[in-house]
C-alpha cells in the first residue's frame, strides 16, 4: 500500500509540475568577474573611462550598466530566435535597434491592428519597441538593473597601450613618423565580485496591452518563454560586451537565487550589494518558489527546471 501511495504521489507531482503556470521570474545574485572593461562612460581624448556608480551612502564604485546587460541578453535572443526559426519582423531579422519601428507592415494600421502585428515578432515582443506611426509602444517584458561591483571587491587600473607601425623601431632617429601610424591610448581593466538583478515578467508574452488579450497562440508563448530562459543562460555562460576583442572577461564563480511567483504578485528581489539579501528573499517568498544555485552549472539546471512550466494567462482558469 505504501508503495501505491508513493507512486500516486509522484504521479500528482509531475502532473502539478507539467501544468505549473510562472507569472514572474526573478533573478538576484552574485558573479565575480575578472580582468573585463564590459562598460564604459566613454573616450575624452586618448582615455577611455570606466563606468561609475555612487551608491546612497556616498560611496563611489564599479558598474556594468542595465542596457549593457538587456543588449547582450537581445543578442543571445537573436541568435537562438534565428537557429530556432522563430518568427522575426523584417529590422529584428537583421537585429536593427529600430525593432517595431521600421515594420514598413505597420504604417497606416490602427493602433491595436499594430500592436497586433508587431507582437508576431519575438524579439518585438518580448524586448519591447517604440512606433512613431503609428504612435504605439511596447513595454520590455525583460528587465535588468545595473550590475554593481561590491564597494569592498573591486579594482580598476588604467593600462597604456601603443599602436606601432611595423619597422617603426628600426627607423633612424633623423626620420619623422607618420602620425598616422602610432598612437597611444589609456584603457581600462577592472576586476570585482557585482551584484545583479533581472526581472522577467511571462504573463505578459503576447499580450496586446491595449484591449488585453493574447495576439498569438498558448504554443508560440511556450516557445518564447524557453527562447527568453534560454537567452539569460547564453549570456551567463559568456557576456559580450564592450572590448571582449582584447577583455574577455574571466569568470570565476556565481551565486544567488531565481524566484518565481505563480499568481499575480510580483517576486521579491532585494538586492545583493547586502549580505543578508538572500535570507531577506527566503523569508519573503514561498519556499517552494525560491530555487538556489553556487555555481555556473547550477544556475544552468535551475533555470532548465523552469522550462517545465507555461507561462501565465490572464483570465485562464
Amino acid at each position: 500500500m505504501c508503495r501505491h501511495n508513493v507512486a500516486r504521489s509522484s504521479s500528482r507531482l509531475k502532473v502539478k509540475k507539467m501544468n505549473e503556470k510562472i507569472y514572474e521570474i526573478g533573478f538576484a545574485g552574485r558573479i565575480r568577474i575578472d580582468a573585463h572593461s564590459l562598460n564604459n562612460e566613454g573616450t575624452v581624448g586618448n582615455v577611455t573611462e570606466p563606468r561609475t556608480i555612487v551608491l546612497a551612502s556616498g560611496e563611489k564604485t564599479d558598474g556594468i550598466s542595465g542596457e549593457m546587460l538587456k543588449h547582450i541578453h537581445a543578442d543571445a535572443l537573436w541568435q537562438l530566435a534565428k537557429d530556432r526559426k522563430a518568427s522575426l519582423c523584417s529590422a529584428c531579422n537583421n537585429l536593427s535597434p529600430m525593432k517595431a519601428d521600421a515594420n514598413k507592415k505597420l504604417q497606416g494600421m490602427k493602433v491595436e491592428s499594430a500592436l497586433n502585428e508587431a507582437l508576431t515578432c519575438s524579439i518585438c515582443d518580448s524586448h519591447g519597441f517604440l512606433v512613431q506611426d503609428p504612435t504605439v509602444n511596447r513595454k520590455s517584458t525583460v528587465e535588468f538593473g545595473w550590475a554593481i561591483g561590491l564597494p569592498d571587491k573591486f579594482h580598476r587600473d588604467m593600462h597604456v597601450h601603443t599602436r606601432v607601425a611595423s619597422g617603426e623601431k628600426s627607423r633612424s632617429k633623423g626620420e619623422e613618423s607618420s602620425v598616422s601610424e602610432q598612437m597611444i591610448y589609456n584603457r581600462p581593466t577592472r576586476s570585482g565580485t557585482y551584484a545583479f538583478i533581472s526581472v522577467f515578467q511571462p504573463w505578459r508574452i503576447g499580450l496586446n496591452e491595449i484591449n488585453y488579450t493574447y495576439a498569438v497562440e498558448d504554443k508560440v508563448r511556450k516557445e518564447r518563454y524557453e527562447l527568453v530562459l534560454d537567452a539569460y543562460k547564453a549570456m551567463m555562460v559568456r557576456l559580450e560586451g564592450a572590448m571582449t576583442t582584447t577583455r574577455l572577461p574571466h569568470f570565476e564563480n556565481v551565486e544567488g537565487l531565481i524566484v518565481k511567483t505563480e499568481n499575480a504578485m510580483p517576486v521579491p528581489l532585494m538586492s545583493p550589494i547586502s549580505d543578508g539579501y538572500a535570507k531577506e528573499i527566503e523569508a519573503i517568498a514561498s519556499p517552494q518558489n525560491v530555487q538556489k544555485f553556487s555555481s555556473f552549472a547550477t544556475l544552468m539546471q535551475e533555470i532548465d527546471k523552469l522550462k517545465t512550466a507555461y507561462p501565465y494567462k490572464l483570465g485562464a482558469q
